[in-house]
């Protein structure tokens, strides 16, 4: 790779959330000059120390033009990941069409002003292609989209918005990509289907993807689907439960899972994955990661399981239910620090809450 080319200008928006941030590291690590642009907030500067290499960090939110149009002047390149999510999308409708749809064509707008006008290259979200209880999987990009709620109609504006632009773009449907990191035990863990599809994709590979995707032409004015591949795909409940037996915790009896069937499927990644070379990671490898992530205290949860099986347990009200009980969370259950372990890699990514595929702004 020439000097000229390892120091384009990147922009990153979202560049602190859960794909931003390994891709302002993947990117700084090949030596391109990265701006990367994100919230304030504790959190996001926690991340942001994690960065190296040459990135002009600045934090801000991509609502306000002048911070937006400042972090875009002189760039060849903008990733655009930041986006509000479910259940915000759902919580706060004003904010999220602010964010998702005003401030995504403020970008395209100051982009094609450029003199020399950058790719944009925009992630968007396999729950685009709506319900999937009688769809056939793997589903392809050429497949029509149905977008069935405020995130994912948001994701096909932004969508088409980039596709009616003067500028070269890629766009990207992701499939779910949840953070490598513990997270919080909550009822509506339990409420997919157990036989919904799911497909893990590591947010290490994603970054790869966008990456790599800065150095090929060919794939301009295309949508593409990013996911695992083949040996990453399963059922919610398998895959709900893979998570759990990495912390010891014995596998959950269908009848805790409710009936509902979220936006998440498996999708045909073999076109990106021919062009790209990014799935390098498999799901039993990002659980490992998580276990790592716990440090000492998963020597603790290995001697719980069984307690932590009845704290999960206690959340689904399907389960309850089924057994002829009152759903009850208690209070002291909620505040067990255990049930961050257990839940370890399932979240409030799920697609019809958070729609996989965007970074929280």
């Amino acid at each position: 790779m020439s000097a000229a080319l390892r120091k384009e200008r990147v922009l990153v928006t979202g560049a602190c959330g859960n794909v931003g941030a390994v891709t302002v590291r993947a990117l700084s690590a090949r030596g391109y000059h990265v701006v990367a642009l994100d919230l304030d907030s504790p959190r996001n500067r926690e991340r942001a120390g994690t960065f190296d290499g040459d990135v002009d960090l600045r934090f801000g939110s991509i609502c306000h033009t002048p911070t937006l149009a400042a972090a875009v002047r002189g760039a060849q390149h903008v990733i655009h990941l930041a986006a509000m999510i479910p259940p915000g999308t759902d919580v706060d409708q004003r904010l999220a069409y602010k964010v998702n749809v005003e401030a995504t064509r403020t970008l395209i707008a100051l982009c094609e002003a450029e003199p020399v006008p950058p790719r944009l290259t925009f992630t968007s979200s396999a729950a685009v292609f709506g319900d999937n209880e009688n769809a056939t999987p793997p589903r392809r990009a050429s497949e029509p989209v149905q977008p069935s709620d405020n995130y994912t109609r948001q994701k096909v504006d932004g969508e088409r918005a980039v596709q009616a632009s003067a500028l070269r773009y890629v766009i990207f449907r992701l499939a779910v990509t949840p953070p490598v990191e513990p997270a919080a035990l909550g009822p509506f863990i339990f409420d997919m289907h157990a036989d919904t599809r799911v497909e893990f994709t590591h947010p290490d590979d994603v970054a790869l993807a966008i990456a790599n995707s800065l150095l090929r032409d060919d794939i301009e004015g295309r949508v593409l689907l990013l996911g695992g591949g083949a040996s990453n795909r399963y059922t919610y409940r398998d895959w709900l439960n893979e998570a759990f037996a990495s912390m010891g915790i014995a596998p959950m009896p269908r009848e805790a899972f409710g009936p509902q069937r979220f936006l998440t499927d498996w999708v045909d990644s073999e076109e990106s994955q021919a062009l790209l070379d990014y799935q390098r990671r498999s799901y039993a490898e990002y659980l490992s990661e998580v276990r790592a992530s716990l440090g000492a205290a998963v020597h603790l949860v290995d001697r719980v399981g069984p307690v932590a099986r009845l704290v999960a347990l206690t959340n689904s009200r399907h389960y309850a239910l089924a057994h002829g009980r009152t759903p009850v969370v208690p209070r002291a259950l909620e505040q067990l620090s255990l049930a961050k372990a257990a839940w370890s890699a399932a979240r409030a990514w799920l697609p019809a809450r958070q729609g996989k595929g965007g970074e929280a702004e």
